[in-house]
């Protein structure tokens, strides 16, 4: 017996005295079985025992006929699932393969290769993004302790790099890592010129992946290549020059006019004030009323400042995601307005109402008539005179680049100037013997002689400036540039044309040999002639052919700003600490603790 379940429908037994029954199935045995179950079987008894036999078989087949319709039906589905399963299969295996030849190349064969550097770093960006964004804005400060690390153990090559030193001042021992898969950074002030030159004989593009962060690449900051950076920075020149940058004086001083006035209500209430806030808002309408010959009222709000600034840092803080999820962030910012908003996170929101804000200025001043505002002997705007501008082509003139250079100038021109306002007034207020030196040399000036320029003359005054201006740290991301054409060589290693190399201004502004005791508030250091050798070290404001443009509108702001708050009246730190103005995070400019709420005084007097 086959061992088949048995059935009540089964045959008999058909010998004598025996009644078992036997279970009936297709195979011969039970076939034979039941039919000559003791070898003996009459016609009748065969033909009673393939009676249930012939009614299984044809259920059988039934069931036969039915699977193969079903088979039939789906197989086109079988045959799909399987061609699936088969793409999927060679497509990682394709992908596997390929990130296999990357890894080897990027680690062995790389023209990057030799440079000493962690692995990591070497084979893919992800370890950037570790620093960058879960471990938020710490590369630069990962990459200063990398080139010690590296450092130490860095063997001088066969052909080494020769010093050229113009002053007194002796610089570290340098040291050149890899810091991403096409990326170097090296940590050496004698090659600063190398990297950064002030000739446009020595060609110098931008690395595109660091500019895509920010929607500024038609700018003229955030323009790539060498020679239309050129065009465009000539374009902007003549607006920027110092004595252009005198005439809006009157600018300044009335908006400084304005922050005093809050320093006075504040006295009489007794209520704390927020220099962060009010610095950033002076500074935004200076800017604006600069760049587009309309006026500004954010300061009159101090709300409205606290607001700005908050969305300027939700700005600046998403500025690393971007730049490493830049595809999905293009991709948000192509849905409609109506669609985007519930799916646009902080940054690309604030940069979107910002954008909007600079298009409707751009076509406000376009709506002018350009004969008139060329014939114009006063002041122009920086985009009345672009529009206006005989040498610039038309195609420099459209809404989306003119809209692109807006943006990069209230970001460059707000954020920037306010740090350095607040650094300078939190150190001053934290230092009293430092404050009555600078208020004894303004005293020296009448009211009729405080212009920008004679303020830029004292010694000490400057000093405490420039000082802050080296611990606001100016732009704090890594300002990579590459040579396109020309191959550079440190220490017996070859740059190859595309290169991108970079040196921080955290490594150049904390470099020990050249600022001792870099995190401290020292105004004497930039005194005499150390501090006259000390400023080509200084980057705060840039170097080389890219230098900001805005400098000499910068330190107008700065210097009469700080002269007027200085000595108008007393004041008080509350609830303010270092954290507050020290820097702690980079997102494109230097970044204080996480949640400071900016640096807060009471006016006594």
């Amino acid at each position: 017996m086959c061992g088949q379940k048995e059935k009540s429908q089964g045959s008999q037994n058909f010998s004598s005295g025996n009644r078992t029954k036997i279970g009936l199935c297709m195979c011969p045995t039970c076939f034979g079985a039941a039919i000559n179950a003791d070898g003996v079987a009459s016609p009748g008894q065969a033909a009673q025992a393939l009676i249930p036999f012939l009614r299984r078989a044809k259920a059988r087949k039934s069931d036969f006929l039915t699977m193969a319709t079903l088979f039939s039906k789906h197989m086109s589905a079988i045959v799909s699932a399987i061609c699936v399963m088969e793409i999927l299969h060679t497509t990682i295996l394709v992908i596997s393969v390929y990130c296999i030849v990357i890894a080897l190349n990027r680690l062995y064969f790389h023209p990057l290769s030799k440079i000493p550097g962690p692995k990591l770093a070497a084979l893919t960006s992800w370890y950037e993004f570790y620093f960058d964004v879960l471990q938020p804005g710490q590369y630069v400060f990962k990459i200063k302790e990398l080139h010690k690390h590296y450092g130490k153990a860095f063997s001088l090559p066969s052909r080494p790099h020769q010093y050229v030193h113009n002053s007194d001042i002796s610089c570290s021992l340098g040291s050149i890592i890899r810091i991403a898969p096409s990326e170097i950074h090296i940590d050496d002030l004698d090659f600063l010129d190398s990297i950064y030159p002030a000739s446009n004989a020595h060609k110098r593009d931008k690395d595109w992946s660091q500019i895509r962060k920010l929607d500024v690449g038609m700018s003229t900051s955030g323009t790539v290549d060498h020679d239309l950076h050129r065009l465009r920075r000539e374009a902007l020149h003549p607006f920027f020059s110092k004595n252009t940058i005198s005439r809006f004086e009157p600018v300044i001083q009335e908006k400084i006019s304005h922050l005093v006035s809050y320093f006075d209500k504040a006295q009489a209430s007794g209520k704390p004030l927020n220099l962060s806030d009010l610095y950033y808002g002076l500074a935004r309408d200076v800017v604006f009323e600069c760049s587009f010959g309309m006026k500004s009222t954010i300061l009159e709000d101090e709300h409205a400042a606290a607001s700005l600034r908050a969305n300027m840092t939700e700005l600046l803080l998403g500025v690393k995601i971007t730049k490493h999820f830049h595809v999905l962030f293009e991709a948000i910012k192509l849905l409609p307005a109506s669609v985007g908003k519930y799916f646009s996170p902080p940054a690309i929101k604030n940069m979107r109402d910002l954008s909007l804000t600079v298009q409707e200025a751009i076509r406000e001043v376009s709506s002018k008539d350009k004969q008139a505002m060329l014939a114009r002997t006063d002041q122009r705007s920086v985009f009345e005179h672009l529009l206006s501008s005989p040498t610039l082509p038309d195609s420099e003139k459209s809404l989306a680049r003119l809209r692109s250079e807006g943006i990069m100038l209230m970001l460059a021109g707000t954020d920037a100037t306010a740090k350095v306002l607040v650094t300078t007034h939190y150190h001053l207020l934290g230092n009293p013997p430092m404050l009555d030196r600078v208020r004894v040399e303004l005293s020296s000036l009448t009211p009729s002689t405080r212009s920008a320029a004679h303020l830029q003359r004292l010694p000490y005054f400057s000093a405490c400036i420039n000082e802050a201006n080296r611990l606001a740290f100016g732009l704090t991301g890594r300002n990579a540039r590459i040579a396109p054409k020309e191959e550079l060589s440190y220490r017996g290693y070859n740059i190859r044309p595309g290169t991108s190399m970079s040196m921080s201004t955290l490594c150049i502004h904390t470099n020990a040999h050249v600022f001792p005791d870099p995190w401290e508030f020292k105004p004497d250091r930039w005194l005499g002639a150390q501090g006259k050798a000390l400023q080509k070290y200084q980057f705060g404001f840039g170097r080389g052919s890219r230098r900001c443009l805005g400098m000499d509108l910068a330190n107008a702001e700065l210097f009469l700003t700080l002269a007027a708050v200085v000595t108008g009246h007393e004041m008080e730190l509350v609830e303010t600490s270092e954290e507050d103005v020290r820097f702690l995070h980079d997102f494109q400019v230097a970044q204080p603790k996480l949640d400071s709420k900016g640096v807060r005084v009471s006016i006594k007097g």
